[in-house]
C-alpha cells in the first residue's frame, strides 16, 4: 500500500467517528432524561413537574 491510500483510509476513519460522534450529540439532546423529545412535551406538563419537584425537595427538607 501507498502512504497516500494509508492517509485515505486514515482520514475516512476519523471523518467516520466525528460524524458519528456529532449525530449521536444531536440525537441525545432531542430527549430528556425519560427518553421523551423535548419538543413535544406539553409545557403544561414541565410546570407541573417542576412544582412536583420542588413540593418534594420542601417535604423532605422539613417545611
Amino acid at each position: 500500500m501507498k502512504l497516500g491510500d494509508i492517509l485515505y483510509i486514515v482520514a475516512m476513519v476519523v471523518f467516520a467517528w466525528i460524524t458519528f460522534a456529532i449525530v449521536r450529540g444531536n440525537f441525545q439532546r432531542k430527549f430528556d432524561e425519560e427518553g421523551r423529545r423535548r419538543d413535544l412535551v406539553d409545557p403544561n406538563e414541565k410546570i407541573e413537574k417542576r412544582n412536583e419537584k420542588l413540593s418534594g425537595e420542601e417535604k423532605n427538607s422539613g417545611q
